[in-house]
């Protein structure tokens, strides 16, 4: 398997830069949307009563469902795929940013309020770093959720990653090719989240100090 795999190293190279591409494009614009969604939701109730149940709805819905959807409306490619791994970041993020703010004392907003804090001054110091610990749990989950939904959806709506490289693989019943594709986006996870705990710890670390 590994001299198979040494004999192709531009081919499984570029795939899996490829697949890292996709992951981390979906995950930024999946917390872009997520992170001030889950902080207005945890702020504003009647907001959260009037979207959370669709927020619900829309997670449980199976991704392959909107696929053709979105192939019909943006064809193959990375922008199809992304939207797919953003959906799929979207929900663990906003949940656990909704935690993370609903677990401060309230006593704490009260303090800064007497002492004339605004908005901006309450975000920056108390909500923001209080909830922190929250966000990085749910970046951990999502990121992995984020390569497994990356290669999935390159294998049903992209030309490119190792996803594809599978799909080829099945095309032309090589199951050596299959199971390098899958080893590789397996070893691409065990990286990608070490390196999140690693990036966590770090940023933890500082706002404790």
């Amino acid at each position: 398997m590994l001299e198979w795999i040494a004999t192709r190293p531009g081919y499984f190279l570029t795939a899996t830069l490829s697949t890292l591409r996709l992951t981390l494009v979906g995950f930024g614009v999946g917390i872009a949307v997520a992170i001030p969604v889950g902080f207005a939701l945890a702020k504003i109730r009647w907001l959260e009563r009037a979207l959370y149940p669709l927020i619900v709805f829309l997670q449980t819905m199976p991704l392959i469902t909107i696929v053709p959807v979105l192939v019909i409306w943006l064809g193959y490619g990375l922008t199809t795929t992304s939207i797919l791994v953003a959906f799929s970041v979207f929900f663990p993020v906003s949940v656990n940013t909704i935690l993370g703010v609903r677990s401060i004392p309230h006593n704490l907003f009260f303090v800064t309020r007497t002492m004339g804090a605004g908005p901006i001054q309450t975000f920056q110091y108390i909500d923001w770093p209080m909830a922190l610990p929250y966000l990085m749990s749910g970046f951990r989950i999502s990121l992995a959720v984020a390569i497994v939904v990356a290669v999935v959806s390159e294998f049903i709506a992209s030309n490119d990653g190792l996803g594809y490289v599978a799909l080829r693989g099945v095309r032309n019943r090589d199951t050596v090719q299959i199971v390098a594709a899958v080893l590789i986006a397996a070893a691409l996870g065990v990286i990608i989240n070490s390196a999140a705990q690693y990036i966590e710890q770090m940023i933890l670390k500082k706002y404790r100090e």
